[in-house]
């Protein structure tokens, strides 16, 4: 529902930077597709998150995976 509300444009002039970076990603001539996925489900951005901690100003480049 909430990206729902985002896409449709009620947030375009949201005071969120985050908020206003989704609308626009919505509004690109493509086709976008979002799905929740619970925090637990997701263990292969959980590690990645996890072994980038404290780099998040820098590109983080893993030649085997964590």
């Amino acid at each position: 529902m909430l990206i729902n509300t985002i896409c449709n444009g009620f947030t375009s002039i949201s005071n969120i930077a985050e908020v206003r970076l989704i609308y626009e990603w919505c509004n690109k001539d493509w086709k976008v597709k979002f799905r929740h996925v619970l925090q637990g489900s997701n263990k292969v951005a959980d590690c990645l998150a996890n072994a980038a901690i404290g780099k998040l100003n820098q590109v983080v480049l893993f030649s085997v995976p964590p």
